[in-house]
C-alpha cells in the first residue's frame, strides 16, 4: 500500500473518519523516530500511531494502540496517511531526509549517576508499576513472591478505573504479570524450578481474580493464565529425577490446583494435576493424587459442568494406572466405568481393533441408550455400530441403521444407504426414500439434487418460490421457462414487502439472477415494478442501477 493511494485499501467509513479527523486537527504531534514515523492522535484517549515508509512512500509498516481490530486500519492510522501525504507532496520534503530525533538510550547516557537516579525516582512515584518493577528486580534481599505479586498487582491498579477493568485495558493490566511470566523462563533456564513454580502459581492466582472484573473478551488474561500453567508444566518437565524440591513442587501445584481458584474453570486445572502424574511413581504421592480425583467433584454445578470435571478426573486416573500398573490394569479400569464416555468409545475401538464385534455393538446400543439426550454423543455411537456392522458384513442391520440415520437428516448415511441396493433395487427404493423425507426438506432436497430428480425439485419450488434463487441452475435448462416464472412471483412478493433499501437491493439481485436463468421472464416483472413503486425513489434508483450493468 502506497500513500498516494491508500484510500482504496481502507474501509470506506473509515476513510471519512480519519480524513475527518486529519482535517480538524487531531494530529497533536508528528515526528520522524529513528527509522519509523511517529504520531500522537487526539480522540476518545490519546493514542499512539507509528509508520515506517519506505522511500517511495510504501507503508511497510503501521500500528495504532486504539482498541479498533474490525479492520486493518483505524481512523487515527488513516488521518496519520492522510498527514503523511502532505509532508511528501511539499518541495522541501521531497529533497531533504526528515531529521531524526536522538534516540532515549543515547539521552539518558548523557545523564550522571545523581540526575538518572533523580529521574528514575520522579518516574516511579508517578507511575506506580515501574517502582514495583524496580523493587522487584534490584533490591537487595527482596522476597521474590511477595515482590513477584506486587508487580502484578501493580499493573492492574494502574488501569482499573471503579473497580472494573475496560475492554481496551486489559493488555496493560497483564504488563505485570508478563514481566514475571519472564522471569519464570529465566528461573527455569537456571534451574530453580521451586521458584519458578512459585511465580507460576502467583501470576494464576492475581489474573483468575482479574477475571472477575475485567472484560477479557480480546483474551489477555486468559491468554496469560494459560502461559502462566504452559510454564509450570515446563518446570516439571524440566526437572531432574533427583531434584531436591520435587516434594515441595507437587505440594505447591497440589495445593493450587485443588483451590477455589480454578472453580468454573476446568481445563486449567486439569492440565495442572496432569503434569503431576510423573510425580506418582512415589506411593505417597500417587495416594495423595488419586484420592483427590476420587473424591473432589463439584457436584453444585451443571449437570454437564460436573459429567466434564468427573471424565476428566477418571481420565487421569487411567493415565495413572496405565503408566504404573498396566495396560492390563488400566483395561480393567476402563470397563468398571463405561459410564464415562471417553472410556465406553475407548471399550468400542479395543472390541473392533479385536475383531469381538458384538461386543462392540452391544456397548454401542449401551451407550445410545444411555445418552438419549445428547445427539453428538449418539451420532458418534451409531457411526462406530454402522462400522461394526460393516466389518461384519451384515447389510440387513447396515440399511437399517442407515435408513435410520438418513431419516435424521444425515446425507452421508443416504450415500451409505444408496450403497447397500442394486440399480435394480435403487429405482423403487429412491421413490420410496423421496416420500418419506419429503417433509424433511434439507435432507429431501439434497438428495433430488444429487439423484438429478428436477421434477420433483421444479414442484417443490413452485410450492416454495423463495426457494428458486438456490436451486434454479439445478432446474436448467429443461424448465427455464417454470424457472422464469417461479423467480417472478418471489419478485413481486419479496417487492411487495420490501420497505428499505437493502431490501430493495435484495429484489435487485433477483432480477438479476432471473435475468440469467430466464431471460424472457425478466422484462415484464421490472415493468412491473417500475410501474408499482415508481412513487419509492430509493427503490427506483436501485432498479436504475441495473439497468446500468
Amino acid at each position: 500500500m502506497n500513500l498516494k493511494d491508500f484510500e482504496s485499501h481502507v474501509d470506506s467509513k473509515i476513510l471519512e473518519r480519519g480524513k475527518s479527523y486529519y482535517r480538524s486537527g487531531h494530529i497533536v504531534a508528528l515526528e520522524f523516530d529513528g527509522d519509523e514515523w511517529v504520531a500522537e492522535v487526539d480522540g476518545s484517549e490519546e493514542y499512539t500511531v507509528t509508520v515506517n515508509l519506505s522511500d517511495e512512500g510504501l507503508i511497510l509498516n503501521t500500528y495504532c494502540d486504539c482498541p479498533y481490530d474490525w479492520g486493518d486500519y483505524c481512523k487515527h492510522q488513516v488521518a496519520v496517511f492522510f498527514a503523511l501525504r502532505e509532508k511528501e507532496q511539499q518541495p522541501k520534503q521531497k529533497t531533504a531526509k526528515p531529521k531524526q530525533n536522538e534516540s532515549l538510550e543515547s539521552i539518558l547516557s548523557k545523564l550522571d549517576k545523581q540526575a538518572l537516579v533523580a529521574l528514575i525516582v520522579e518516574y516511579a512515584e508517578i507511575y506506580k508499576p515501574m517502582k514495583s518493577e524496580i523493587r522487584f528486580r534490584y533490591a537487595e534481599n527482596v522476597d521474590i513472591t511477595k515482590s513477584a505479586r506486587q508487580v502484578v498487582r501493580s499493573a492492574i491498579s494502574a488501569v482499573k478505573r471503579r473497580g472494573h477493568i475496560e475492554y481496551h485495558d486489559t493488555e496493560a493490566a497483564t504488563d505485570g504479570a508478563q514481566s514475571i511470566l519472564r522471569t519464570m523462563e529465566n528461573k527455569i533456564d537456571s534451574n530453580e524450578l521451586l521458584t519458578a513454580v512459585s511465580l507460576g502459581i502467583i501470576i494464576a492466582e492475581e489474573m483468575m481474580e482479574l477475571l472477575d472484573y475485567c472484560d477479557d473478551s480480546n483474551g489477555y488474561v486468559s491468554g496469560t493464565i494459560s502461559e502462566a500453567v504452559e510454564q509450570m508444566n515446563s518446570a516439571i518437565l524440566a526437572m531432574p529425577q533427583d531434584y531436591n524440591d520435587s516434594g515441595k513442587i507437587f505440594d505447591a501445584i497440589i495445593t493450587h490446583a485443588a483451590s477455589s481458584t480454578y472453580s468454573g474453570w476446568q481445563d486449567w486445572r486439569i492440565d495442572l494435576l496432569s503434569s503431576l502424574v510423573p510425580f506418582c511413581h512415589n506411593k505417597e504421592n500417587r495416594t495423595r493424587l488419586e484420592d483427590y480425583l476420587s473424591t473432589h467433584v463439584n457436584q453444585k454445578v451443571s449437570q454437564w459442568s460436573y459429567s466434564y470435571e468427573l471424565r476428566n478426573k477418571q481420565m487421569l486416573r487411567y493415565k495413572i494406572i496405565n503408566q504404573f500398573d498396566g495396560e492390563e490394569a488400566a483395561q480393567h479400569y476402563v470397563e468398571q466405568n463405561l459410564d464415562n464416555i471417553d472410556f465406553r468409545r475407548k471399550a468400542i475401538d479395543t472390541a473392533i481393533t479385536q475383531g469381538n464385534y458384538d461386543r462392540a455393538i452391544s456397548l454401542c446400543l449401551d451407550g445410545e441408550n444411555s445418552n438419549q439426550q445428547q445427539a453428538g454423543i449418539v451420532k458418534d455411537l451409531r457411526d462406530s455400530r454402522y462400522t461394526a456392522y460393516e466389518l461384519m458384513g451384515n447389510k440387513p442391520e447396515q440399511k437399517k441403521l442407515a435408513l435410520t440415520m438418513l431419516m435424521d437428516r444425515d446425507f452421508d448415511y443416504f450415500l451409505k444407504y444408496k450403497s447397500l441396493h442394486t440399480k435394480e433395487e435403487w429405482v423403487t427404493e429412491l421413490y420410496n426414500i423421496l416420500d418419506k423425507t419429503e417433509s424433511k426438506s434439507g435432507i429431501y432436497l439434497e438428495i433430488l439434487v444429487h439423484e438429478k430428480h428436477k421434477p420433483r425439485l421444479l414442484a417443490y419450488c413452485e410450492k416454495n418460490p423463495f426457494a428458486i434463487d438456490r436451486y434454479h441452475k439445478h432446474l436448467l435448462p429443461e424448465y427455464q421457462h417454470e424457472v422464469g416464472q417461479i423467480f417472478a412471483s418471489h419478485i413481486r412478493t419479496t417487492a411487495e414487502r420490501a420497505d428499505s433499501r437493502s431490501n430493495y437491493r435484495e429484489v435487485c439481485k433477483l432480477i438479476q439472477a432471473c435475468d440469467k436463468a430466464s431471460p424472457s421472464a425478466t422484462d415484464s416483472v421490472c415493468a412491473e415494478i417500475l410501474l408499482k413503486y415508481a412513487r419509492k425513489p430509493a427503490f427506483m434508483d436501485e432498479m436504475r442501477k441495473i439497468k446500468k450493468r
